[in-house]
């Protein structure tokens, strides 16, 4: 499985006697392990109060890669090309001013899928679902790795078991020790707005562990697919299908149409109902004439 890695941060911790100009090339008694094919950047570390402000250049099987100067505490940050699969020499030439005066070298050791992160594609999802998942991290070196911790940073929300969540889209923690052939699972949700953009996301994952007194960082990324389906429609494209919509105009007019209750029926006032409000209007104008008369 392809690990999207850009880069991993490499510090070696080597003594060295900086009194003797002419010694052979100190040679580190621990492997370094790296993923192959990919950039290697980090520092070489000189514990020593001299080695401060000297100068070094760095070569990886005896090409040259890089050059700079050691800050206050004597330490190098370098930057070596991608390696192939297998075994390479790290060497170093240490100047004071002009003049050589030591040499380290150090077996680098490059592996194919040194750390796994499965499953990949991590997961596929709809627009405006929110679904559970679960990565593993697989240590794949020959060496175990301690303090492991992890950041895992989402182009959309997500929130992680026994992790610190930094911000919406970036979770944090430590998932412990993990050995040669261990695998350790993190618990996952991701939440899709739903109206984010279909297509293929990565989950950016920066670990970093501890292996003997050197650390390490390997950014990973693992993928995720966001698909087309379950987004939701628009509001105005809602109520235009509702007034639009054939099933919707046949079903309330058979229903105007055929239903008792919706039927209203005018008929004619017939004429015998005009003359006997007549009749009645002019008696009562009677009896109130009749009624005046008799009272003068």
């Amino acid at each position: 499985m392809r690990i999207g890695v850009a880069a991993i941060s490499l510090i070696v911790l080597l003594t060295i006697s900086l009194a003797s100009l002419d010694a052979a090339p100190i040679k580190a008694r621990v492997p370094i392990y790296v993923p192959a094919n990919l950039p290697v950047t980090g520092t070489v570390c000189l514990p020593s109060a001299l080695a401060a402000g000297l100068k070094a250049k760095l070569y990886v099987d005896d090409a040259f890669v890089d050059e700079g100067s050691a800050d206050e505490v004597g330490c190098y940050k370098v930057t070596i090309k991608p390696l192939t699969p297998g075994r390479h020499e790290l060497y170093a030439e240490i100047y004071k001013g002009s003049i050589k005066i030591a040499e380290i070298s150090a077996e680098v050791i490059a592996i194919e899928g040194m750390i796994t992160v499965r499953p990949d594609p991590l997961a596929t999802l709809r627009r405006g679902e929110t679904k559970k998942v679960s990565l593993f991290i697989e240590n794949k070196s020959p060496v175990n790795m301690s303090n492991v911790r992890v950041e895992i940073e989402a182009p959309f929300p997500i929130y992680a078991e026994r992790m610190t969540r930094v911000r919406n889209f970036v979770v944090r923690g430590s998932i412990g020790d993990l050995r040669v052939n261990e695998t350790r699972e993190i618990r996952m949700e991701l939440a899709i707005p739903s109206n984010f953009r279909p297509g293929t996301y990565t989950l950016k994952i920066n670990m970093t562990y501890v292996v003997g007194e050197s650390t390490y960082s390997a950014p990973l990324g693992v993928s995720v697919i966001v698909s087309q389906e379950g987004a939701e429609v628009p509001r105005t494209q809602q109520a235009t299908s509702q007034t639009t919509s054939p099933a919707s105009t046949v079903t309330f007019q058979d229903r105007s149409t055929t239903s008792p209750e919706f039927e209203v029926q005018e008929e004619p006032t017939p004429a015998w109902l005009f003359l006997l409000i007549a009749f009645v209007g002019a008696l009562v104008v009677g009896l109130v004439l009749w009624m005046v008369t008799r009272s003068h």
